[in-house]
């Protein structure tokens, strides 16, 4: 199968899983491309390649597919700190774009696996590999994590 048959064989079968899919299936979709993203464009910063293409479809994933999703007023607190999640996500990769520093996009990896595998959970899924495919344990990421939770950091101490 030539490499444009696939991509096209690919789209097609993508294209069916989301037309068929349930609300809460969509969510664990959208948070799986979104680490995919991320994790192809941290491969490709470290490497020293381009990662623009797949950090820009990461942030369009924040920004278009959960963040515009997000429902205020019904989802409350959880909602608020969702938003508060994903500003400083999308604000994150761009500095760590400025910055060339994959390590920062590891932090925001870090930081959505468990929402996606509490996603994944709630929609049924049993993979316990999941987290181990993304998570990698990074050098600032006590650092990062202790200044949100004191608050002195881009995302608000309510929601640690």
């Amino acid at each position: 199968m030539t490499s444009r048959a696939h991509r096209v064989y690919a789209d097609t079968q993508r294209e069916t899983s989301v037309s068929s899919a349930k609300p809460v299936e969509l969510v664990v979709m959208v948070y799986q491309r979104l680490l995919d993203h991320l994790h192809t464009g941290k491969v490709q910063m470290g490497e020293g390649t381009d990662s623009s293409e797949s950090l820009t479809k990461a942030v369009e994933l924040i920004t278009k597919g959960l963040k515009s999703c997000l429902d205020i007023e019904k989802g409350g607190e959880i909602s608020q700190n969702l938003l508060v999640i994903y500003d400083w996500a999308a604000k994150e990769i761009t500095l760590a774009r400025l910055r060339r520093d994959p390590e920062m996009i590891q932090g925001v990896i870090n930081a959505f696996v468990p929402l996606a595998e509490a996603w994944r959970e709630h929609a049924g899924y049993k993979d316990d590999s999941f987290a181990s495919k993304y998570i990698v344990p990074i050098k600032s990421g006590l650092a990062s994590l202790s200044k949100i939770a004191n608050g002195s950091g881009t995302m608000s101490a309510t929601m640690v």
